[in-house]
């Protein structure tokens, strides 16, 4: 290109139109040249072969061991290591503990409320029973009143069929029958009838009142009855839903809590042994027994915290995956 226009300078000095017609040959040029080149493919790397296939590429991966200090390496190094790692058990009990206490929080409010509406069934079922016994009672008086006034009108209908002197004066003399301005009702009397008719009328309206009123304490008692079933019922199904809570509660957090603790405890326990020991205890001795310890607790307790396995197992150097290192 620049050949080009130095020859257009020699032939006659720098014009617009040589140059125009300069830089469109060097660009036809390089267009050639461009097409006429062969793409030379490349090379995928490592990462993106990975990632084509659904894979972390290698460069990312975490050995588990990386972690980890040698088998051969001593417990006791650095100085103060044991004691740090049973520092670090206690603080994880710590916080099972506290777990447990606020689990424990909840379990005793609800056992208070169960045993608050037990004593509310026990009182509704005495006041049921004090009032089965009072019903019966009113029964009874019910059923002597009304039978008094059935009684005083059969006795009227005798004597009105009867209709002779001695039948009313056994009528009136058996319930003391009286006149309206309250002397005694003359048997002779020519309206004797009428006289008896309204005073057995009215002694019988008396004797039945009498006997409706104990029937409505009766209805009064048994309406209250259904009344404290229905209560007990609701309390006892309160009961039953806080029960529920308090078993799942236990089965489902207090429990595996409690089984976490313990298996921590061991492995404290364990630690705290090998700090009497000489100095030759290896990580080694400790994943061995921690191993073989591990697999036969979680035999013999399923329901046992991830976490707190995963914790075991970090302490005890136990080879972990990638993200618990």
């Amino acid at each position: 290109m620049s050949d080009n226009l130095e020859q257009s300078f020699s032939q006659g000095g720098f014009s617009p139109e040589n140059a125009s017609q300069n830089v469109s040959s060097s660009q036809e040029e390089v267009r050639v040249k461009t097409e006429t080149m062969e793409m030379e493919p490349v090379e995928p790397t490592m990462d993106e072969q990975s990632y084509s296939l659904g894979e972390v590429p290698q460069a990312y991966l975490l050995d588990p061991e990386i972690c980890l200090p040698l088998n051969s390496d001593t417990l006791s190094q650095p100085e103060g290591n044991l004691n740090s790692m049973v520092d670090e058990i206690n603080h994880h009990i710590q916080e099972e503990v506290a777990l447990i206490q606020k689990h424990q929080k909840s379990v005793d409010y609800w056992e208070e409320r169960i045993e608050k509406n037990k004593a509310l069934i026990q009182r509704n079922f005495e006041k049921a029973r004090k009032n089965n016994e009072s019903t019966s009672y009113d029964k009874r008086n019910r059923d002597y009143w009304w039978s008094r006034s059935e009684q005083v009108e059969l006795d009227y209908q005798n004597a009105e069929v009867a209709s002779r002197a001695d039948e009313w004066s056994w009528l009136i003399r058996k319930y003391g029958l009286k006149n309206p301005d309250g002397s005694p009702i003359d048997a002779k009397s020519p309206i004797v009838e009428e006289l008896c008719n309204g005073g057995c009328k009215n002694l019988s309206m008396r004797y039945r009142a009498s006997g409706d009123k104990y029937e409505e304490l009766k209805r009064e008692r048994e309406r209250e009855n259904v009344q404290l079933a229905r209560e007990n019922a609701k309390y006892k199904s309160t009961n039953e839903t806080l029960q529920k809570y308090v078993s799942a509660t236990y089965e489902d957090h207090i429990e595996p809590l409690q089984t976490g603790i313990l298996l921590l405890k061991e492995l404290a326990a364990k630690l705290k042994s090998y700090v009497t020991q000489d100095n030759n205890v290896s990580y080694g001795d400790l994943r061995e027994w921690a191993e073989l310890y591990l697999n036969e607790f979680l035999k013999d307790h399923s329901g046992v915290k991830q976490s707190v396995v995963t914790d075991f197992r970090r302490i005890a150097s136990i080879p972990l995956p990638p993200e618990n290192c």
